[in-house]
């Protein structure tokens, strides 16, 4: 197992890295948001640790922004104990939060119980209707037909597949597919419609569907 463990506080930081290589846990550390944003570009993570106050951010505003981009779960460790700090990063994605004062043992525990609910969800296949997609191979079929996408409407699909049953909106969307890119609303429109002509063809119930001011979703009714 392996995290990232994303703290400002040296001795703190090296103290929790001592004690989770006891527990078999991996550790890559990181200080600042910057180092985080880098560190993480190289590693899929079974967990990320972060702290909220850091020298160049803050933990809340990083997360926010991997939001749609990574699907590792978050423990937020901060001195912070107000309700609404923790609402706030449970609304931006995180599955637990641990205030300061801790118990290492406890750290130790709640980042194997994070990565444990994670590593059941996981499956390599994913099934809807007729539809199924193999995620490692990158094999789609919907019945006996074998779909064929473009680099972009993998991502896309792949997306919405991390996402389901929920909807992912346009802007996550948008991010996702053209990072680094000016978009516009057509080349939204055509990716979204090349992939739901290569899901849902002949007499094949849709699976694409737009909710109002929700976004995209992986359905097979759109109710």
């Amino acid at each position: 197992m392996i995290i990232l463990l994303v703290e400002d506080d040296t001795v703190l930081a090296t103290h929790s890295i001592n004690f989770l290589a006891q527990e078999g846990i991996e550790v890559d550390y990181a200080s600042t948001v910057k180092q985080a944003q880098a560190i993480s570009e190289q590693q899929q993570y079974d967990a990320i640790v972060l702290d909220i106050n850091l020298p160049d951010g803050d933990g809340l505003s990083l997360a926010k922004l991997w939001q749609g981009t990574r699907d590792e779960p978050i423990l937020f460790l901060s001195a912070r104990d107000k309700l609404d700090d923790k609402l706030k990063a449970f609304s931006l994605g995180a599955l637990d939060y641990l205030t300061k004062p801790f118990a290492l043992a406890e750290l130790a525990v709640r980042i194997k119980l994070l990565a444990n609910k994670t590593l059941v969800k996981k499956s390599t296949t994913f099934k809807l209707d007729s539809l199924s997609v193999d995620l490692q191979a990158k094999i789609i079929t919907r019945g006996q037909r074998v779909i064929i996408l473009s680099p972009q409407q993998w991502l896309l699909l792949s997306l919405l597949i991390e996402h389901y049953p929920n909807p992912v909106n346009k802007s996550c969307i948008i991010n996702h597919i053209w990072p680094d890119e000016d978009t516009n609303n057509n080349m939204y429109k055509s990716l979204l419609t090349r992939l739901r002509t290569n899901l849902s063809r002949d007499e094949e119930v849709p699976l694409l569907h737009t909710l109002k001011k929700q976004g995209l979703v992986l359905r097979v009714a759109n109710a």
